[in-house]
């Protein structure tokens, strides 16, 4: 549980970096968030999945990035502080949703980037 909490805390902590959309108020912010991010990750995600699963066979695997999405932005209304905020792309200016999608999206990526490393 402590490598997925550092996986996702170092994950965070490079989005905040690269991406101005993606904020933290302090450190302290950076660990919460990482922890109830991997704590809905590892235990509310599988539950929806199952939950979900007839509409995830339908839509051939799909809607398990809106769960991710769910649980992203279900991270950032748990833990004050803690912000992802529209991204602009080329001038043209992302909604909510798909910046959660892109950010989603990065943090899969990143994730198992480091998971490879550590």
């Amino acid at each position: 549980m402590f490598k997925s909490v550092l996986t996702t805390g170092i994950t965070l902590a490079i989005l905040a970096w690269v991406l101005p959309a993606v904020g933290f108020n302090s450190f302290v912010t950076l660990i919460i968030a990482s922890i109830v991010l991997t704590i809905l990750y590892t235990l509310v995600r599988p539950v929806l999945k199952i939950l979900f699963l007839p509409v995830n066979v339908i839509t051939l695997g799909l809607f398990s990035g809106i769960i991710n999405i769910f649980l992203l932005w279900l991270s950032t209304y748990l833990v004050p502080g803690f912000h992802i905020q529209n991204l602009i792309i080329y001038g043209t200016e992302l909604n909510q949703f798909w910046t959660l999608i892109f950010v989603s999206f990065l943090i899969g990526f990143i994730h198992s980037l480091l998971k490879k490393l550590l």
